[in-house]
């Protein structure tokens, strides 16, 4: 499974830093659309050790829909020893869904708490939003 670059790795431990013990929270920057991150799923069985599933997005209202732009899943395995070994912290892009544009891409198949499958092209093409977009998050204010 291909993981998120090492500079994302950072931004994303902040984002759970932030997330805590809590479900869910909302991160709001002024000027841009607040960013949801979710725990969805724990103790997920993956060849790297357990894993957890968190979920990113940012939703607008739409005739009355919540709209999501975009919404991301990451799975998390964190088998750091120290919170700065980023090394450790495993964190693999799961889903990318952008409603507007009607697409929906699952780059891992996960089925009753266990990977199954993962697509290599996918996974290659989610690092490469992920990386740029937790980039954005973190010089957009979210993380103050």
């Amino acid at each position: 499974m291909k993981k998120i670059n090492q500079q994302a790795t950072k931004v994303f431990s902040q984002i759970l830093e932030k997330l805590g013990t809590r479900s869910h929270i909302k991160l709001e920057s002024s000027g841009f659309m607040p960013l949801t991150v979710e725990l969805l799923n724990r103790y997920i069985t993956t060849a790297a050790g357990e894993g957890t599933l968190y979920s990113l997005c940012h939703y607008y209202e739409l005739n009355g829909d919540l709209m999501r732009d975009p919404e991301m899943c990451f799975l998390v395995v964190d088998c750091r020893k120290e919170p700065t070994d980023y090394k450790n912290l495993h964190i693999c892009p799961q889903m990318y869904q952008q409603d507007n544009r009607g697409l929906h891409e699952e780059s891992m198949e996960i089925e009753n708490n266990t990977v199954k499958a993962f697509w290599p092209g996918y996974q290659h093409q989610h690092c490469i939003f992920a990386n740029f977009w937790l980039q954005n998050i973190q010089q957009q204010g979210f993380l103050k």
